[in-house]
């Protein structure tokens, strides 16, 4: 919608890198919850952090998808 239509993107790798980041960050703020509730205090006491978590979790696998798979080909 506001993006120009780009060919070079694999939406299977997008795909993939979103399911990865949904994970990381479910994963995150469970250990998180168990942690406050148990210790009573954050493993990870900024929300900003998770954020950049999983922000870089997301590039790195859909960048790790695509060098995998343009390997593949060659």
């Amino acid at each position: 919608m506001f993006f120009k239509h780009n060919d070079k993107i694999q939406q299977s790798n997008v795909n993939i890198a979103c399911w990865y980041t949904f994970t990381v960050w479910a994963v995150l703020l469970l250990i998180n919850s168990f942690y406050e509730f148990f210790m009573d205090k954050e493993f990870i006491e900024s929300s900003f952090t998770i954020l950049v978590v999983g922000l870089v979790v997301f590039f790195v696998v859909e960048a790790f998808l695509t060098l995998y798979q343009k390997s593949r080909k060659h």
